[in-house]
């Protein structure tokens, strides 16, 4: 793919990166037709009259995400496995290993060179093969998806060529692989609680603040105990919890330029205001008091014991772990809210690209073109794009008057939740759970596309969305201007300042000159520099 180069640096956040390709072009082009420019043809299907024996093979590594795929015996007569083969005339040869040790395992292979034709993985900068592009593990792609690659340049949008974990310095070394919805960050609320007490739906931060309090004192449970339920249920080391830092004008991640250098929001004066709010939460009772260590089970278990009052989590679940019937009350309302208004602004995340994750092929492989046309192929076939999503005809779903009838809980999807597998597993162009064609067959559609809008509509606009990991965090972590695991110098400070009463000026103050001294001023150069160099300013 020709790639027009956009100056860049090496360093960044944990945000995207470089260049930008030229994936541009009229219409779509169909699976079957000849490529945009050029007279090469695109991947069209091998002929179905083909046996397996003299179909193209293809294997592939990958990890698994649905819960039966270890005790799949023999994947070569696995029904979707056949059923793709049919679909796309290709041999497949799957591999897929323990998601849990999946980067350990894929750093082994490496080392040992035993990798497959197409290999799953975060991106070209995992740390599972962190100097792969430098040591030339992996091939180059322009050229190859310029000749056979029209779909894969139709369909996949710019922003997401131009990731990191795609691309370097406009060199293009993975294919990417995308969710349906790039935003998906979402604020849950009771909103039957909101009706027991006669509240509106809050908008601003003394909106939030007042339904908090309310949660505080009345026994919205009914079990005789006003003192154990929560307006806001935070989770272990704040993941999906970071809410109310954007109002303030910070947000973990999230960098903007000051004084003419491009910083970390976090260490701007501005979070002192988010520090003194959380304290207040944490204080007055609004957020569990084992909020640092409160573990996933024990987070999940509370709300849905009508413990929480309002959540943070993802759109894609109102429709499985928020349904109302997983709640211990039959009354139970759950909603997708607009983030509340603050002085800072009105969002929770920095935007995404949507980027799922990548392939990327070995640079031993002797004919790549065969790769990237079954990419492209599985990328422009309507029947197999209609396969990724809702199975087999007459197994997982049927045809009724010429439309689809697919039910996620019917036995052949849900048990051992065997949709996972050609909705993720064995899907080749990304997820297709929750996209547009699924959401219309939803009975939670009308929470769900209300969810994806009001997570696309409060994004957070990032100018580091681009930005790939700085030099000066590969080495020392704990910088990172996140909570990680609980383990970086911003989530020490942010723990003690609101547990405790350390003044929060001073407190704060001697955060940012210790995050400067240890590699703070280092990343701050080397971002200032990425930008300049990328945005030409």
């Amino acid at each position: 793919m020709k790639s027009k180069r956009i100056q860049l640096l090496a360093p960044g956040t944990l945000s995207v990166l470089l260049l930008v390709s030229a994936c541009s072009g009229g219409g779509t082009p169909s699976a079957t037709s000849p490529a945009a420019s050029g007279s090469a043809a695109v991947s069209s299907k091998p002929s179905s009259s083909a046996t397996p024996a003299e179909r193209p093979k293809i294997s592939v590594l990958s990890y698994n995400l649905a819960g039966n795929t270890p005790n799949v015996s023999n994947w070569n007569e696995n029904i979707y496995v056949k059923k793709l083969e049919e679909l796309t005339g290709t041999d497949l040869e799957f591999e897929f290993l323990n998601a849990a040790d999946y980067s350990t395992q894929l750093t082994l292979r490496f080392a040992s060179n035993e990798l497959k034709d197409l290999i799953a993985t975060t991106g070209i900068d995992s740390p599972a093969h962190p100097n792969a592009v430098k040591q030339g593990a992996f091939l180059q792609l322009n050229d190859l998806i310029d000749k056979y690659g029209p779909n894969l340049k139709a369909k996949i949008p710019e922003k997401v060529w131009k990731s990191p974990q795609v691309s370097v310095d406009g060199k293009i070394y993975a294919i990417p692989l995308l969710s349906p919805h790039s935003e998906l960050g979402a604020l849950y609320i009771r909103q039957d609680w909101l009706k027991k007490l006669n509240m509106p739906m809050p908008k601003t931060l003394d909106d939030w603040l007042a339904y908090f309090e309310k949660v505080k004192v009345e026994d919205m449970d009914g079990d005789g105990d006003p003192n154990n339920e929560y307006g806001f249920e935070v989770r272990e080391n704040f993941s999906s919890s970071a809410e109310f830092f954007y109002q303030f004008g910070v947000a973990l991640d999230y960098w903007v330029m000051q004084d003419g250098q491009f910083v970390p929001s976090v260490i701007t004066p501005k979070m002192k205001d988010a520090l003194a709010f959380w304290r207040m939460m944490y204080k007055n009772g609004y957020i569990p008091p084992n909020s640092f260590t409160n573990k996933l089970a024990d987070w999940q278990a509370a709300i849905y014991k009508d413990k929480a009052g309002s959540w943070l989590h993802f759109v894609d679940n109102a429709a499985t772990w928020w349904a109302p019937s997983n709640f211990s009350n039959p009354n139970a309302d759950p909603v997708i809210v607009e983030p509340p208004l603050g002085p800072g602004g009105q969002g929770t995340y920095p935007e995404t690209t949507g980027l799922y994750r990548v392939w990327v092929i070995p640079s031993k492989e002797k004919n790549p073109e065969r790769l990237i046309k079954f990419l492209d192929f599985v990328w422009g076939s309507p029947e197999v794009q209609k396969f990724f999503t809702f199975g087999i005809e007459g197994y997982n779903y049927d045809m009724v008057d010429g439309k689809v009838k697919w039910d996620i809980t019917s036995p052949n999807n849900a048990k051992n939740e065997e949709n996972l597998l050609y909705m993720y597993n064995m899907n080749f162009s990304g997820v297709s759970r929750n996209n547009d064609e699924q959401i219309k067959l939803n009975p939670f559609a009308p929470k769900l596309i209300k969810g994806y809008e009001i997570a696309e509509k409060y994004k957070i606009k990032s100018e580091a969305m681009y930005m790939p990991v700085m030099e000066a965090f590969k080495t020392r972590p704990e910088l990172l201007p996140n909570f990680g695991s609980g383990n970086t110098l911003l989530m020490e400070m942010f723990a003690k300042v609101i547990t405790s009463n350390v003044d929060i000026d001073a407190e704060f103050d001697k955060f940012v000159k210790e995050w400067k001294s240890r590699g703070g001023d280092e990343a701050i150069k080397q971002a200032t520099a990425w930008h300049k160099q990328f945005y030409g300013n």
